[in-house]
C-alpha cells in the first residue's frame, strides 16, 4: 500500500506564509514539537514509518539544543537525525543559539506567545519552568556538541535573526522542495569556461535522461552578472545521488574520447540497446573531444592575455628575464588547470584562490598582488570579487567537504545585486550558517570579519 506524502514540521515554523503552498496543492503536514516527553520523540519518529515524508523543516531552540546532548534522549536522537539525513532538511536556529550571544530585541514573551501553542500543550514536558529559558543561547559545550553531532549526519544549521527571515528561509526550502529541485549552481556570465559549462549541464541532463532513465527537466534565468542553472525531476528523485551521477557522467565523457569503447561499455551495463548505445557514444564522443578542445583553448587564451597585460602594466618593474620568467610561472599556477570535462565548473570554486608565494622566486609582494589581480579579473569576467569574498572561497574550498559547489554559488550570488532578493537572502544564511559551523576550524577572528562582509551586502 502506497504511503500517504506529508511534510514534517519540528517546532514552530508552519507559519501561514510557509503552508501557503502545501495548502494550494493539496499537501498533507504535521507539526510536532521537539521540546516534548520521550513518547512524543518515538511518535515523531515513527511518522517516517507511517508516511512518506518528503521533507522536514526544524526550528531548533534553546530547549532543543539540551535534549539533543541529554544522555536519556541519544538513541531517540540518533534514530531522529538517521530518519531526518535521509530526506530533504532545513534546520533553523536563531543565530544567538549557535553563537552564544543573547542579542534578541523583540520582548521575549512575546517570542514564547510565538512559539507556544495551547494545541499542543500536551507534548510539552516542562512547560513554564524550562519555557522561562527557553530563548537565552545555550552553553558553549552544549552548542558544540550538537553542531558536531549535527555535521556527522551531514546536516548544517541555518541561522535567522527576525521571524520574517526564518519565514523567508522555510518558504523558500518548501517551494523549492515541492517542485523538486534536485540540483542548482550560478555560474558568472563572462568567467572562464562560462559557456562551456553551460554545454557541460546541458549534456549532463540529457545523460541523465538517455543513460540513467531519470525524469529531469532544466530551467535558467540570468541577471546582469550570471546565470541560474535548476534541475527539477519529475519524479521523487533523492538529491543525493546527483553527486554520483555527474561523476559517472564526467567519466563517460572522458572515457568517450580516450577509448569509445570502454564508454560504450559503460552504457551496455545500465541495460540500454545496442542500437541506443551506439547513438549516445557518437553523439557524445564528438561533444567531448569539442569541450575537450574548447576548455584546453580557452585556458591558453587565457594565459596569453594574462601575460601580455602584465607585460604592459608591469614593463617599467620588472626587467629581467629571470623575472619575467618567475612571472609566467605564477600565472601558469593561478589559472585553473584543465584535468577533465568537470574542470568547466570545479572553476567557480578553485579559480578565486590568490597565487601564494610559495615558489622559489626572488619578486616582491606587490608584483606577486598585481599577478593576483589581473588573474582574478581575467578569469572572473565582470563579476568582480573583492579580498573578503575571495578568502570566503578558499574557506569553503578548505572546510566545506560535501556542500562546496552549492557554497561557491552562494558567494557569486550573494554578491551579484541583480539577483532575486529571496536568492541573496538563502545564499547569505547559507554561507553565515557555514561560517558560524566552521568557525572552530577557520579562525574565529577571519570568521567573524567574513561573517561583517556578508551581512553588509547592500540590500540585506
Amino acid at each position: 500500500m502506497e504511503k500517504e506524502k506529508i511534510v514534517l514540521f519540528l517546532g514552530h515554523a508552519d507559519r501561514e506564509g510557509v503552508t501557503a503552498k502545501l495548502k494550494a496543492v493539496g499537501t498533507r503536514y504535521k507539526r510536532k514539537m521537539l521540546e516534548s516527553t520521550t513518547d512524543n520523540w518515538k511518535t515523531i519518529i515513527s511518522f517516517f514509518d507511517q508516511y512518506e515524508v518528503t521533507s522536514v523543516v526544524v526550528k531548533m531552540t534553546n530547549t532543543a539544543f539540551g535534549i539533543f546532548v541529554a544522555p536519556h534522549y541519544g538513541s531517540l536522537v540518533n534514530d531522529l537525525l538517521t530518519r531526518v539525513s535521509k530526506v530533504p532538511n532545513l534546520f533553523l536556529a536563531h543565530e544567538s543559539l549557535i553563537t552564544g550571544i543573547d542579542s534578541y530585541e523583540q520582548n521575549q514573551r512575546d517570542q514564547k506567545l510565538d512559539d507556544f501553542d495551547p494545541d499542543l500543550e500536551p507534548e510539552y514536558e516542562y512547560m513554564d519552568s524550562f519555557y522561562d529559558g527557553l530563548f537565552t543561547p545555550p552553553d558553549s559545550d552544549t552548542r558544540t556538541s550538537v553542531i558536531s553531532l549535527l555535521e556527522n549526519y551531514g546536516l548544517t544549521l541555518i541561522p535567522y535573526k527576525k521571524n520574517v527571515e526564518l519565514s523567508l528561509l522555510a518558504s523558500s526550502f518548501i517551494d523549492q522542495n515541492e517542485s523538486n529541485l534536485i540540483f542548482r549552481i550560478y555560474i558568472p556570465a563572462e568567467r572562464m569556461w562560462a559557456n562551456e559549462a553551460e554545454k557541460l549541464l546541458l549534456l549532463f541532463r540529457e545523460y541523465l535522461q538517455k543513460a540513467s532513465h531519470l525524469d529531469v527537466r532544466q530551467e535558467q534565468y540570468s541577471t546582469k552578472q550570471g546565470v541560474v542553472h535548476e534541475f527539477y525531476s519529475g519524479d521523487s528523485i533523492d538529491p543525493s545521488i546527483l553527486p554520483k551521477e555527474f561523476e559517472e557522467f564526467s567519466t563517460f565523457m572522458d572515457t568517450c574520447v580516450s577509448n569509445p569503447d570502454s564508454a560504450s561499455a559503460l552504457l551496455v551495463s545500465k541495460n540500454m540497446s545496442s542500437m541506443e548505445v551506439i547513438k549516445i557514444v557518437e553523439r557524445y564522443s564528438k561533444e567531448a573531444r569539442r569541450l575537450h578542445i574548447d576548455l584546453k583553448q580557452e585556458r591558453e587564451m587565457k594565459s596569453l592575455t594574462i601575460k601580455h597585460r602584465l607585460e604592459s602594466e608591469l614593463g617599467e618593474f620588472v626587467r629581467t628575464d629571470e623575472d619575467w620568467a618567475s612571472i609566467n610561472t605564477l600565472v601558469d599556477s593561478a589559472i585553473p588547470k584543465f584535468n577533465g570535462i568537470d574542470s568547466a565548473l570545479l572553476i567557480d570554486r578553485s579559480s578565486l584562490i590568490p597565487v601564494q608565494n610559495n615558489l622559489t622566486v626572488n619578486i616582491k609582494p606587490q608584483i606577486i598582488e598585481s599577478v593576483n589581480g589581473v588573474v582574478a579579473q581575467e578569469i572572473i569576467g565582470d563579476q568582480h570579487l573583492g579580498t573578503d569574498a575571495k578568502q570566503l572561497l578558499e574557506l569553503i574550498e578548505k572546510f566545506a567537504d560535501k556542500n562546496k559547489t552549492e557554497l561557491a554559488s552562494a558567494v557569486h550570488e550573494l554578491v551579484d545585486v541583480s539577483s532575486k532578493k529571496e536568492d541573496r537572502l538563502n545564499a547569505k544564511q547559507k554561507l553565515k550558517g557555514f561560517l558560524l559551523t566552521a568557525g572552530g576550524k577557520a579562525g574565529e577572528v577571519a570568521t567573524g570579519l567574513l561573517q561583517t562582509f556578508i551581512e553588509n551586502q547592500i540590500g540585506l
